[in-house]
């Protein structure tokens, strides 16, 4: 179950929230799993004709997350190009 998300459906609309307003909804590693399998589960949804992006509280997207960047910027090479990997399948 998402934790960083909530999706209603109202065929022919599905509402995509982001939900982390305590950190203005940025992107850490389990926002972005979890966005990318919304997606990837949408695309096979022929009922769904919208998909509305939208996040909670008074901010959309921070962009990324800077505790999750202090993370990241220890990773290996290979570390580092599997997460960048994780983010690219998010907008495919």
């Amino acid at each position: 179950m998402a934790t960083t998300i909530t999706i209603t459906h109202t065929p022919p609309i599905t509402l995509i929230t982001l939900n982390r307003p305590e950190v203005h909804n940025a992107f850490n590693e389990t926002l972005i799993a979890e966005l990318t399998e919304a997606f990837e589960s949408l695309r096979e949804d022929a009922a769904t004709r919208v998909v509305i992006l939208q996040g909670e509280g008074k901010s959309f997207c921070a962009g990324a997350d800077l505790n999750w960047m202090g993370k990241i910027v220890n990773y290996s090479v290979t570390e580092n190009l599997e997460d960048a990997r994780a983010l690219s399948r998010m907008f495919e």
